[in-house]
């Protein structure tokens, strides 16, 4: 299948620089009423074409669309190398805002933490939103997640993460799914050859290293925010329905995350899946799309003034898909 030609994507100048930006443009359907907007947001080490899966599964009843973040995939560095918190936000908004109405924000880890600043700051962008092991922060964070703070040492950092990004991209594909994948070894021959060309394509581009340095150090600093616009106090402000899925093998975000969401967003539902690690949305994207779709679709009620689109109770619900069966096996890298 060739994915690029399925959803092709274009450059869009911002204020902020040019972003690339992926659009579903077949499947309207003339005759019948605009479709509501998706817009996807990867997460660190991600890229527009993860969300394609899922995408593909709902664009006959969504206008989906995906953004490579500044400096990522096929987006260029920004003016002034902004990889901030603030900046992604604002580059992520400005994206939204070409679209004529609000727009479902789905994010995936430090996706799903710009999702969160800007639906907090920019209200009348965002419909509702879906967050896949957002990076909201935790201050006792998992060993997978700890021992990527090496990239942020001084000195050895830069020329550690140097090495990685351009070593075979065989090996670290393997690191990659042991660290992001419930099951490492279920990866399919298809997921496998995108997921070397990406790492091909990160390894062609001699910024590739202070992009994923800058990008981990903006996740670090928004788990030690203290201030005013700290991502937690923000979820509480947050006045859209909101869906939180949860990895019960994740190695990254911890399971507490999901059960703070569901304390504070007050219009929450949360999915868990037993089965998935950190990237449900490439392990299992056909119950991600299914969620999603089922999220998306509930009616309003009336009735309720206090709960925005008919949650069965103020603070939401608890899912939880399971027992599931383990995906088979198929190991394409050995």
């Amino acid at each position: 299948m060739d994915i690029p030609s399925q959803w092709p994507g274009r450059l869009l100048s911002t204020s902020r620089g040019e972003v690339f930006v992926r659009r579903f443009e077949g499947g309207i359907d003339l005759d019948g009423p605009p479709r509501p907007p998706i817009l996807f947001v990867h997460g660190l080490g991600g890229e527009s074409l993860d969300w394609v899966d899922v995408a593909l599964q709902l664009k006959d009843s969504f206008d989906c669309s995906a953004l490579d973040l500044p400096g990522f995939a096929h987006s260029p560095l920004p003016p002034g190398r902004d990889l901030s918190l603030d900046g992604l936000a604002g580059t992520f908004a400005e994206v939204a805002r070409t679209f004529s109405g609000p727009v479902h924000v789905v994010g995936v880890s430090l996706g799903g933490a710009i999702a969160v600043r800007v639906a907090a700051e920019h209200p009348e962008l965002v419909a509702s939103l879906t967050l896949v092991a957002p990076a909201l922060p935790d201050l006792r964070p998992k060993p997978g997640s700890a021992q990527l703070l090496i990239a942020l040492a001084p000195v050895i950092g830069p020329a550690i993460v140097r090495t990685i990004i351009n070593s075979d991209p065989e090996w670290m594909a393997k690191r990659i799914y042991a660290l992001c994948y419930g099951h490492p070894r279920a990866v399919s021959p298809q997921r496998h050859a995108r997921e070397l060309a990406t790492l091909r394509q990160r390894a062609s581009l001699d910024y590739s290293p202070y992009v994923y340095r800058e990008a981990l150090r903006t996740t670090v600093m928004s788990y030690v925010d203290r201030g005013p616009r700290r991502l937690w106090q923000q979820a509480a402000l947050v006045g859209v329905p909101t869906l939180v899925i949860s990895g019960g093998r994740d190695r990254l975000v911890s399971h507490r995350v999901a059960a703070r969401a569901k304390r504070t967003f007050p219009d929450v539902e949360v999915l868990r899946l037993p089965e998935a690690g950190h990237v449900a949305h490439l392990e299992d994207p056909t119950t991600v799309a299914t969620a999603m779709r089922a999220f998306l679709s509930r009616p309003d009620r009336p009735d309720r003034p206090d709960l925005i689109r008919g949650m069965s109770r103020p603070r939401g619900t608890v899912v939880d898909v399971g027992p599931t069966t383990p995906p088979p096996v198929v190991s394409p890298h050995g």
